[in-house]
Parts: C-alpha cells; structure tokens; sequence
C-alpha cells in the first residue's frame, strides 16, 4: 500500500513539471535500424519499428513536456535526412489523425440527425397511431441512433485527439545526433 502512494506522488510531482523538456534516447548500431527496407535512391522512410518505438515513449511522457530525441550512433548518420524521415512520417500520420477526426464528426452528426429523425417518428407513431410492435422499433432505433452519435463525437474523438497530439509532438522534437563508440562503451 505504501508503495501505491508513492507511486501516485511521484507521478502526481511529474505532472506538475508541465514546461520540462523529456529527452528520449535512442540507440542506433545501423542504418537499417533508421530507415525503411524499401528505400531505394533516399533515406526518406522511417523504419516502422523505430516510429512505434518513439510513439511508445512519447506516450508513456507527460503530455505536456516538450520532446528531445537523443539518437546515440556510431554509425554515421545523415542528421538531414534522419530528422525529415521523421518529420514525414508524423507529419502524416498527424495529416491522418486529423482527417479520421473531421470523419468522425461528420458521421456523428449524420447518425445524430438520423436519430432525431426516427425519434420524431416515434412521436408521431405515439400520437397517432399507437402500434405497440412499431412503437418499440422505432424508439429503439432512435436511441441507438443518437447513442452512437454521442459515443463518436466524444468519446471516439477523444482517443483521436490524443493520438494527433502526440503525432504533433515527435513532429515538434527537438533532435539531435551524438556519435558513440559502442565498442569503448561495452567494455
């Protein structure tokens, strides 16, 4: 029990250092380890595994610190090219994020409008003809119809805005390369 409280007071502290800089440091042995296994003439792909870790560690960051990628390398590394191969693939993936969010509310307020729609007609079934079997229908189908649209704008959106946030937040990383002899460094 007395470890929890800990736990919760150090995380609670890490949230309250809002302007600080969080480095995430990555080692590189490769180049393979940079890039896409299909880039023919440029480095321009990132290596999707690299993406998903960087995403990984961004996240499991205070939302509001600003990111510091910290590749240590001791192979030479085109710092031009490995910084744009990141910058285009969050780039996108925030372009992507970005467009499922103006689908979702499209489609919530689609789904709203076609709830209100079969809400009014359950009324108007009500009112004036009473039919128990289709009175049940339409009720259901009204609800569903206006649950879902509640369910995507808020809490489907949601998920996508944080998503997008840390997209945007790699994209916006401070980046740098520091050569290493990993050999020296084993040892």
């Amino acid at each position: 029990m007395e470890s929890v409280k800990k736990l919760k007071k150090e995380l609670k502290s890490k949230e309250n250092s809002f302007n600080e800089i969080e480095t995430i440091n990555i080692k590189i042995k490769s180049e393979e380890e940079l890039y896409s296994g299909y880039n023919y003439d440029k480095n321009e792909v990132l290596n999707p595994a690299l993406g998903d870790f960087l995403l990984e560690k961004a996240e499991a960051l205070p939302v509001k610190s600003k990111l510091r990628l910290k590749f240590f390398s001791d192979v030479n590394i085109k710092e031009h090219e490995l910084f744009s191969a990141i910058k285009n693939k969050f780039k996108g993936e925030f372009e992507n994020y970005q467009r499922k969010l103006k689908k979702t509310a499209l489609f919530s307020l689609v789904v709203l409008i076609l709830g209100i729609l079969f809400l009014g007609l359950f009324i108007l079934e009500e009112m004036f003809f009473q039919t128990p079997i289709l009175s049940i229908i339409l009720e259901i189908v009204s609800w569903v119809f206006i649950w879902e649209a509640v369910d995507a704008f808020f809490l489907q959106r949601s998920s996508l805005k944080e998503k997008r946030l840390q997209m945007a937040r790699i994209y916006d990383a401070e980046m740098e390369v520091v050569n290493v002899d990993f050999d020296n460094i084993e040892k």
